[in-house]
């Protein structure tokens, strides 16, 4: 369970690196990228690659993770929604 910030970034590396397992991508989880909600966290992160040339087409178009603080698996928030909203809705459901 991620308890802290450092156990939710990790738990967003662990899952990028297993979704995108064969894609060309190098994950980094920039430091003040990560926030802290009641039960889950929200975790920004990118690629080296589209930092190191700005190229959109090297980076996946959803950048953030929702990983919940009881352990159960990270996934990608509705895109429909800002992202406080989406958590919002998402903590109400609980």
């Amino acid at each position: 369970m991620p308890s802290s910030r450092d156990e939710a970034r990790r738990a967003a590396l662990e899952y990028l690196r297993s979704a995108y397992r064969g894609e060309p991508y190098a994950f980094v989880v920039p430091e003040g990228l990560t926030e802290e909600f009641g039960t889950v966290w929200t975790v920004g992160f990118d690629t080296r690659e589209h930092l190191a040339t700005g190229d959109m087409t090297r980076a996946p178009l959803v950048r953030v993770l929702v990983v919940p603080k009881d352990g159960s698996p990270p996934h990608f928030p509705h895109t429909a929604l800002p992202l406080d909203e989406y958590v919002a809705r998402l903590e109400a459901e609980l």
